[in-house]
């Protein structure tokens, strides 16, 4: 049935992407720990950016080949157009990052035991930032900053899938836009 992108199952491996990131993030975690105390907080910064660029590039790449893949099946065999749909797979990649982050808040609330190392291994992209504002183990020493940045990082899920996957569906050439862009 080539004329039917399901989007459901495009869905599902959204979030085994978001898997793919997250193992790829414990290297990150791995190589942050081995060189903190060396550099310091310059280490926090640099892998923290190292972690998010990660997390695009994975992100990105299932989005443009999936976008690709539902144009060819729009154009060529007259599936149903479903140019936002990579937006849709964003928002579900983003639902286990605020699932966790509830899981803290109850954690901080004290309805369950201390959360924070859990937490900060299952947003392994995301330690060095966790580690900035977060330094212990202990779920007492969390600042309200903690919250605040952890709501607004998981927005690079929804965009790097929902633009790539928009790139990829219009056919967005992006080596002739970067090489040979006016000047």
């Amino acid at each position: 049935m080539d004329n039917i992108i399901n989007k459901r199952n495009l869905i599902l491996k959204s979030l085994l992407r978001v898997l793919e990131a997250e193992l790829f993030g414990l290297f990150v975690f791995l190589f942050f720990w081995a060189t903190a105390t060396a550099i310091g907080v310059a280490a926090n910064i640099i892998f923290a950016v190292i972690g998010i660029l990660m997390l695009v590039c994975v992100m990105a790449d299932y989005g443009l080949k999936t976008g690709t893949m539902c144009h060819n099946k729009v154009n060529l065999h007259g599936a149903e157009p479903c140019r936002n749909l990579g937006y849709t797979m964003g928002l579900v990649a983003m639902c286990p990052s605020y699932i966790f982050l509830g899981i803290l808040i109850i954690s901080k609330g004290g309805a369950i035991g201390n959360f924070l190392p859990a937490y900060k291994l299952l947003n392994a992209c995301f330690f060095p930032i966790i580690d900035l504002v977060a330094p212990t183990a202990n779920i007492a020493d969390v600042s309200p900053a903690l919250y605040i940045i952890m709501a607004v990082v998981p927005l690079f899920y929804l965009f790097s899938l929902g633009m790539s996957f928009r790139w990829g569906y219009d056919s967005v050439d992006l080596k002739t836009k970067i090489m040979y862009r006016k000047k």
